[in-house]
């Protein structure tokens, strides 16, 4: 259905791609815009004050416009002239939730439609006619099938049984052959599991497998891959067919299993803009986070973007999680789930236009597992604010480190978990030491591998967040996937839990075994609450004579009594260590945060070789380190809430103190 942006909420949003760019390259920008005079600049969003960056801005258009895009997936067919002698399209089709009239394919100058409590009715320019009535997850086989002046509609249950034929006048009408649309772009597409296809047309047959390795956009006939099926989208690949038995789990052992795609209709596979703007970086441009700032008469708004320097520059680098902030990027929070304790304009933004992301349910309720950099990532923004938590989340809390170390004066290069999953450790061995952010939550095996190899080689990490490293996600170009098995978020179909795009098990990483975060940061994810943030306080692991460099000028008050994210320095999410062999042995708790309310809870799905004794104990942040077989040191902070307790413009903290005695023995 091609629909044109809602900006209600928002008078500008778009993309910078690439989103991470390198001093001396070019980025392109896609926007949409009310103002087609809207003024644009670069500016620092990495610094206190937003400094204007003289940057050539080479300008495509003459000026913005409002722009249309694409929601709903479906198939197309290929274009094949159908004469008055015999042909036929057949597909599987498996329902689920649909709400109104939606279209389930168009052949021959006819359609079939899908009603109210199943209905299906055949269409062409001359007249409607019932058929029969389908229910919601159940395999059928459908028919279309021309017969001189008349076409034929047969329905088959999923053993081959004929449940249903209708025989009506052929109509006049032309259109592309389509499954999940009538190929107008005016309606909503089908909810539905789409298996084999089948085409016969003059006598050529051709027949479609929808393979186990997806998202794609074209897929060949198996007589000839020249026929091809476009597939718009980005629907759901490797789910359970027509032929799944249950006893096998992962399409790489048997693909015919999963050789079927899930259809939603608020699929969203990106923007297919042309680039507004050209920005070109020069290549002696600090590496920073940036934006490209769009003025309008109805309110300015900034699109994040992040420079690379041309060469490493400093001693530290931060490591931004485009991961994590992608998955969360337009996520609806609609009222009637969650208890909204405020608004941000993004998030209407969202539900305006019906995006999605990977914490939604598609409207059939399945769960979104698919999001593409190319979208407008309208909660991605310096000035975002949760309204779950009435607290900045994500990117504004993640600059707060950024805009400390600027202040006082340390220097710290700025890549992205993108880069670390493209270039591996090449993308960090120049570093004395790797910064994540407050929650760098989604990683890719590529990125895991590199940062294994980082430590291995010597370097030094800070997990300066919580609830981090935890789920699995894979990339193919700007797309990026996540199957979370099971979930209070969402939870995935028996025998779904295997990417698409690498065949790799998905759900979270302390479910892989060799990559359990446990085993290499010493902490783990425990709970989650928008209550009160507590301080830390400290403990004789800090006084140690090997650690105690990260505490000089602290006495023994509250570490983080104050914060931006919900109060203090521990908080939302918080990790600590749990009893396990996998723990380093040499780790060294330093300080912890406990006091936290009842809405505190341990997550039940966690694993305590203790059990309820344990669990008791376990409603607390730990602040730990540890010097690992490569030689370097992990230190983690224990909490989503830790850099929002770092001090604005003005008099030190202890939080502060803590990261400047960090980069200095980091940065050594």
């Amino acid at each position: 259905m091609r629909r044109t942006l809602n900006h209600s909420a928002m008078p500008a949003v778009g993309f910078v791609e690439p989103w991470s760019v390198r001093a001396g390259a070019e980025a392109n920008v896609h926007v949409s815009c009310v103002d087609a005079e809207a003024a644009i600049r670069i500016v620092s969003i990495d610094r206190d004050e937003h400094e204007v960056m003289a940057w050539q801005i080479r300008k495509h258009c003459d000026g913005f416009a409002v722009r249309d895009y694409d929601l709903g997936s479906w198939i197309e067919l290929p274009a094949m002239p159908v004469s008055q002698a015999a042909a036929e399209l057949r597909f599987e089709v498996l329902f689920t939730q649909n709400h109104g009239k939606k279209p389930v394919c168009r052949f021959a100058e006819a359609s079939v439609w899908l009603g109210e409590a199943g209905a299906l009715s055949i269409h062409t320019d001359k007249s409607s006619h019932p058929f029969t009535a389908v229910s919601n997850e159940c395999w059928y086989e459908l028919s279309l099938r021309t017969l001189g002046n008349e076409i034929e509609a047969t329905l088959f249950a999923g053993d081959g049984q004929t449940l249903a034929r209708i025989v009506v006048p052929r109509g006049e009408g032309t259109g592309p052959a389509a499954i999940g649309s009538d190929g107008s772009h005016k309606e909503k597409t089908l909810n539905a599991r789409v298996g084999r296809i089948g085409l016969l047309v003059d006598g050529q047959e051709h027949h479609w497998q929808f393979p186990a390795r997806g998202p794609i956009g074209k897929l060949g006939s198996i007589e000839d891959a020249d026929r091809a099926l476009t597939i718009h989208n980005m629907p759901t690949f490797a789910v359970a067919s027509r032929r799944f038995t249950s006893e096998i789990h992962d399409p790489r052992l048997d693909p015919s299993q999963f050789d079927a795609i899930h259809l939603h209709d608020d699929d969203f596979g990106g923007f297919d803009w042309t680039a507004d703007l050209t920005v070109t970086i020069p290549v002696e441009a600090r590496s920073g986070v940036f934006a490209v700032e769009i003025s309008t008469r109805q309110g300015v708004e900034r699109l994040p973007f992040f420079v690379r320097p041309s060469r490493p520059a400093a001693k530290l680098t931060f490591l931004v999680s485009t991961s994590t902030y992608l998955a969360y990027a337009d996520e609806r929070l609609p009222p009637v789930r969650y208890p909204w304790h405020g608004t941000d304009r993004g998030h209407r933004f969202a539900i305006d236009n019906d995006f999605l992301c990977l914490y939604d349910v598609h409207s059939d309720l399945s769960g979104v597992s698919l999001t593409s950099a190319r979208r407008p990532k309208a909660t991605v923004r310096d000035d975002y604010h949760y309204p779950l938590s009435n607290s900045p989340h994500l990117l504004p809390v993640d600059l707060q480190l950024l805009k400390f170390y600027a202040r006082e004066g340390i220097a710290i290069d700025i890549i992205t978990d993108r880069d670390l999953h493209e270039e591996g450790l090449d993308a960090v061995a120049p570093y004395g030491a790797v910064l994540t952010g407050s929650h760098p939550e989604y990683w890719s095996t590529p990125m895991m591998a590199a940062i294994r190899q980082y430590l291995d080689a010597g370097g030094n990490l800070a997990y300066l967040g919580g609830n981090g490293f935890y789920w699995v996600v894979a990339y193919e170009g700007e797309t990026m996937e996540l199957r979370r098995v099971k979930s209070d978020i969402w939870s995935g179909r028996p025998g779904e839990a295997h990417m698409s795009m690498t065949g790799e098990p998905g759900g979270a990483w302390e479910d892989r075994g060799l990559t359990n975060p446990q085993s290499y940061l010493g902490v783990t994810y425990l709970i989650m609450s928008f209550g009160a943030s507590r301080p830390y306080r400290r403990l004789e692991g800090s006084h140690d004579p090997r650690y105690a460099w990260l505490f000089e000028g602290i006495g023994d008050e509250p570490i983080g009594d104050d914060g931006t994210v919900l109060g203090g320095a521990a908080g939302y999410e918080v990790d600590a260590v749990v009893r396990s062999q996998e723990t380093p042995p040499n780790l060294v708790v330093l300080a912890t945060a406990d006091g936290f309310d009842d809405s505190f809870q341990v997550r039940p799905d966690v694993w305590l070789a203790d059990g309820d004794v344990e669990r008791k104990t376990l409603r607390r942040a730990d602040m730990t380190i540890y010097r690992h077989k490569g030689g370097g040191h992990v230190f983690c902070t224990g909490s989503v809430a830790w850099l929002g307790a770092l001090p604005g413009p003005g008099p030190q903290n202890a939080v502060g103190q803590i990261m400047k005695n960090l980069a200095a023995g980091f940065g050594k």
